[in-house]
Parts: structure tokens; sequence; C-alpha cells
């Protein structure tokens, strides 16, 4: 019985242990037969008096201490319940045979007062049980492999035993004689059957509801087929090659399934180099400040649309048209570049003498039908601006073609975005002069873009994500989005950040298709340096200005004439003998990392020779950042445009 206890308590302990829980099956019914092997161990004497039917012990009787084995059936029903995908409780009823015979021979027992002697002697017993088994199944413990171990108990209630003894006697005349005594008499204080069943199987599924397992089990019992002194000791374990047959009304419905959905978020800048690393602190500083922001003369158009949508173009409000200047504009170069068709406007204004030609492009490919689109592309356009800005209608004029004169790349998708676009021309350059914001006193961040690194990892598909940023409760930005979120980066404007040590606070907050929510919360800690610190502890003081040059063309790095006039008009004016002049090369990420490593170290090259070239005593440091520094937003066309770029900080020291 301890062996029992502890195989239970292993079955029951084991899955636990593992931490198995998925799914839970149906109860299954169904039918088992089998052929039993019967391994009879019998130690006990008997003889029989032939007249009363009635075992009898005395110094006379027969010997049976050799084992012998029998075949034969088993059959009934079973019903399981399983606990869960691993474990199962299978009840079993039916019935059991394990009859046998045994035989002594070459023995000399005088049974009786006559001169015969008896030769060999047969004992045929036959057994009946009622079995009732509680079997406990584990399931699923090698992947794909659909093999279970059983353990349990047999209990057998006795139906019937009876036996027969035989005997064969020579004679002097007739030579050997059989006789027969006690037939079909009963055992003697049949006893209950009890046995410890350990077994294996392997499930064949027939359909979705119906299995079919062969299995071998062992039966080592504990009892004696008898409890009578005469047949002690004699017991019968069993070796069962049997079927089961378990069918069930419903197919198995899983269990709900729990979302684990957790997310995480990691803050950080790039350096000089171009290396991300994580962000600690952010610097703010009073700062006299100036930047130069690029003008695209393009406006890009959606596939097969005539206008711009608002993730491309945004449009002065009726109220604002009459009142629109440049100084209104939010100091962000994609912002700036989200208003050309306003910008444009009011420069025409400004100019009355100028002239603009609208050429609408296609991308050459879906959209190349009679150039149709590239013609109501700048149709648009020029009826935006003559019924916002009054310009005379005379003054713009409208051409289509296919291609750009100077398409994108038109093998890939982000080139056929930008070349679904107009271009604008005028012999009037004031209309596409960058746009130069400065003031006196403006709060500089450093670094001024911090790249956000969100993770949801979920068993689910994440549906949603947000991150916001916030200080003192005044919310800075906010990014949306489904699916898996990718890396987000802030570029800190001017005057954005509070003159104050209050730290940045973030929250990133997500959800899956199975309902599950996770924040993430976190903060960086912010050092604001005033011109009142500068002051009192004397630090040094210093003014910055910054200048972005677009529109290299794609894959050059060659000055425009258009940068070269910016060079020559804007930058060289802030350059002094003891400015240090950094001067940093991007591209967009179209092509080869290398490649577009090693262009945009030669457009800086480019821009530093030109600068250098006019003012030889300031310090000069150029850095090529290639595609590894995402300044801009590389999922549309303006950021794209932007990002082949060299930026120049001039740093100036204030006495």
């Amino acid at each position: 019985m301890k062996i029992l206890a502890l195989l239970c308590v292993s079955l029951l302990v084991f899955p636990s242990f593992c931490g198995y829980s998925q799914t839970k099956p149906p109860v299954m019914y169904g039918f088992y037969g089998g052929l039993n092997i019967n391994f009879h161990s019998p130690n006990f004497k008997v003889g029989n008096n032939p007249t009363s039917n009635q075992l009898i012990i005395n110094d006379s009787t027969a010997l049976f201490n050799s084992n012998g084995t029998s075949a034969s059936l088993a059959l009934g029903a079973m019903i399981n319940f399983p606990l869960d995908e691993r474990l199962t409780i299978s009840a079993r009823l039916g019935y059991n045979n394990m009859g046998g015979s045994f035989t002594t021979s070459g023995k000399n027992w005088n049974l009786t007062k006559t001169d015969s002697v008896i030769t060999e002697h047969t004992f045929d017993a036959s057994i009946h049980y009622l079995e009732l088994s509680p079997v406990l199944q584990v399931h699923n413990l090698f992947e794909n492999v659909p093999v279970y171990f059983a353990g349990g108990l047999e209990l057998g209630i006795p139906l019937a035993a009876t036996y027969s003894q035989n005997e064969t006697v020579p004679t002097n005349t007739f030579g050997a004689v059989s006789r027969s005594y006690a037939t079909d008499a009963n055992i003697a204080d049949k006893s209950v059957r009890l046995a410890l069943l350990i077994g294996a199987g392997y499930q064949y599924k027939i359909t979705p509801t119906t299995f079919i397992s062969p299995e071998i089990s062992l039966r080592i019992p504990f009892t004696n087929v008898s409890g009578n002194d005469a047949l002690s000791t004699w017991s019968v374990p069993q070796l069962r090659f049997g079927v089961n047959i378990t069918f069930g009304g419903k197919k198995a419905e899983p269990a709900p399934v729990v979302s684990t959905l957790k997310t995480g978020l990691e803050s950080g800048y790039y350096t000089s180099e171009g290396t991300y690393t994580p962000l600690t602190t952010i610097k703010v500083e009073d700062a006299q400040y100036a930047e130069l922001y690029p003008f695209i003369p393009y406006v890009f158009y959606p596939a097969n649309s005539a206008q711009p949508d608002s993730s491309m173009q945004e449009y002065a409000g009726s109220n604002e048209r009459g009142n629109f200047t440049l100084a209104g504009l939010p100091q962000d170069a994609v912002e700036v570049n989200h208003r050309t068709l306003d910008i444009l406007g009011y420069r025409m204004k400004q100019n009355p003498a100028s002239t603009l030609t609208i050429v609408g492009t296609n991308d050459g490919k879906n959209e190349a039908k009679g150039k149709k689109i590239s013609s109501e592309r700048a149709e648009f356009a020029k009826g935006y601006m003559t019924r916002s800005f009054n310009i005379e209608p005379d003054r713009i004029t409208v051409q289509a073609r296919d291609l750009p004169e100077k398409p994108s790349a038109t093998s890939l998708p982000d080139g056929d975005a930008e070349n679904r676009r107009i271009e604008f021309k005028s012999t009037t350059r004031e209309l596409f002069e960058p746009i130069m914001m400065k003031s006196d006193e403006q709060r500089i961040a450093q670094p001024d873009l911090v790249e956000f690194r969100p993770a949801a990892t979920s068993n689910s598909p994440v549906t949603s994500w947000t991150l916001s940023v916030s200080q003192a409760g005044r919310t800075l930005r906010e990014f949306v989005g489904i699916g898996q979120p990718p890396p987000q980066r802030w570029l800190i404007r001017p005057n954005e950040l509070s003159n104050s040590q209050v730290p940045i606070d973030y929250s990133f907050s997500a959800s899956d298709s199975l309902l599950g929510k996770s924040e993430t919360h976190g903060s960086i800690p912010v050092e604001y340096i005033s011109s009142t610190r500068k002051r009192i502890e004397q630090l040094a003081d210093r003014t910055i200005s910054k200048f972005s040059l677009v529109l290299f063309d794609f894959n050059k790095s060659e000055l425009t004439p258009d940068n070269q006039k910016i060079v020559e008009t804007a930058i060289l004016p802030a350059i002094q003998y003891n400015s240090v002049v950094k001067i940093y090369g991007y591209t967009d990420r179209i092509g080869d990392d290398a490649y577009n490593q090693k262009l945009s170290k030669e457009r800086a090259e480019a821009v530093r020779k030109a600068l250098e070239g006019k003012i030889k005593d300031a310090k000069y440091e150029t850095y090529g950042n290639g595609e590894n520094v995402p300044i801009f937003d590389n999922n549309t066309p303006v950021g794209r445009q932007l990002s082949r770029t060299v930026q120049i900080y001039v740093e100036t020291p204030r006495k």
C-alpha cells in the first residue's frame, strides 16, 4: 500500500510541478477488452474427499508449488474524467477471468487405504471477478507523441470460483487410471482481489471525438485467491494486452486564453558619432538662438489623388488666410514644409511682380495616363492660391509631365511616393528662401533629439498603443499607433520645455486582441541653466545658430546653387574666428547603409570646404551619420527630403 500511495502522490505532484494547464478535454465514454496472461504462483497442499466434495488436509495431500501460466479474457465499460490536458481519471467496470491449471507429477501419495499410488495430481481452477478499477492517466509528457501512463488499483469482487481435481493411479491390470473428484466444487473462502495497476497506452485519434488506445498493464496483487489456510498461498499477477475505445459527445473546447501583454520603454539620444546612448538627463539652457528652416518647393500627393492629404499638407483656416505670416509658423522643419502653399501664397502677395510655374508629375507607372493626374494636381495648387490669397490667375502657369525632371528612385515604393508631386519654379528666388527664426533668449535642449524605444510583448497581436510625453502635467507630445510600436523620435523645439528643473514624464500604454492592457511609466531629469545662473556662477554663455541645407540632389553630394547662396548669405555671417562649427551629414533610408554613410560624410565635407575657404580661423568638425540617425520621419516624402541634408551648428562664446 505504501508503493501505491507513493505512485499516486507522484502522479499528482509531477504535473503540478511542471506547471501544465491548458485546455480541458471533454468527458469520454467507452469500452475496453483485453487478453490476460495469468501468472499463478501456488504454494499449498490439498486433497479431497470423494464422498463430500470437500477439501481435506492431511499428510497425504498433494503439494502444488510450481508456477504456471494461463490465458483468459477481460472486458468492460469505462468513463474518463479529464482534469486538464495532462491528467485524466479513468473509472472502469467489467469482467475479469483468471482461471488456471496446476499439475504435480512423480510423487507417491496414498489417499486411501488401498494399494493405489497416485503418480499425477491436477488442480483446475475457474475464477471470475467483477472488476472495478480507478485509474489515473498522465498524458502529454512528450511533445507530439500521444503516449500516456496509467496507475491505480484493481478491486475484484468474486463472482464464481470453482475447481476440479484429477488423480492418475496406476493399476497392475489396466495400466494408469484417471479419477476425478470434487468436480466444480467451490473454492473455500473466496477473497476480494486487490491489486496495484501500472501501465501505458498509445492514443490514436480516429475522429475528433473518437479514440482507440492499445494499452498494456501489469497487475500486482496484494491478496490471495482464497482466505482458507488450505489454499495459502496462491496469488495471481496479470499482464493484460488490451484495447480501449472511447468517444465523447462534443469536441474539446479550449479554456479561455488570458493575455500576457507586457510593456517596456527606454529613452536615448544619438552622440555626434551617431551612437545611440541611454538618456540620463536633459540639459535646458538659456541662449541666443537662431535656426534656419529649409523650404522644399514640392508638395506630395497620395497615389491616384489630385489633392494632398492632411498628413502631407495643411492649410490656413478661412479666418487666418488674410493674417497668415511666417512668424506664426511652428519651429519645426516638418511642420513648416506642411504649409508650402500658404507660404508661397503669402510670398507672392509680398512680391507682386513675381510669377510662378507649377509642374505636376506622377509616378510614371500606374498614374501615367496622358498626364491627366499630373495636370489636376497642378491645377488644384493654382486654384487654392488664387482663391485663398487673391493671386491673379495669369501670374501662375500650369504644366504637366510624367516623371519629374530629377526623379527619385523609380524602382522603390519610396521613390514612387516622392515622384507623385508638384514642383514650383520661379525667377523670383525670394519665393523659395529658407525661413530664419531667431531670438535673443530661447530655451535650448541638449540633446534636442530624443528617441523612445517602446516594447510590447504578448501572446496575441497588439491592437493599439499610446506614448505620451509631458512636463508638469502639460502634454508635450503624444504618439499613437497600431501593431508593434516602432521607435518614436521627439525633436525638442526651442522654448518647448519649461524654465524649471521639473522632470519630463512619459507613459507608454498598449492593448492587445485579448483585451489585455499594460502601462509603463518613467521620467527624465531636467537640468535648467538660466541666464541668471550663468551670471552668478560665471558660466560660459554662447550664441547658437543652426542651419539645414536640403535638396541635395538624390544620390549627390555637390552643393546646388541655392545651397551655395545660403552658405554665403546666411551661414558665413554667423561664424566668428572663435566659433566652433559642427557639421553633420545625413541621408534618407533609400540605398545601402555603408554607401549612405559615405555619402553623408561627403556632403558634410563639401560644406566644410565651402566655409573653411572663407573663414579659416574657426574650428570645424564634420560627422557623417548617413541614415543611422533618423532626424526626420523617413516614412513620409517630406521627411525623406529633409533627411538629404547637412545640419550646421555654429556655437560662438558671448562676452
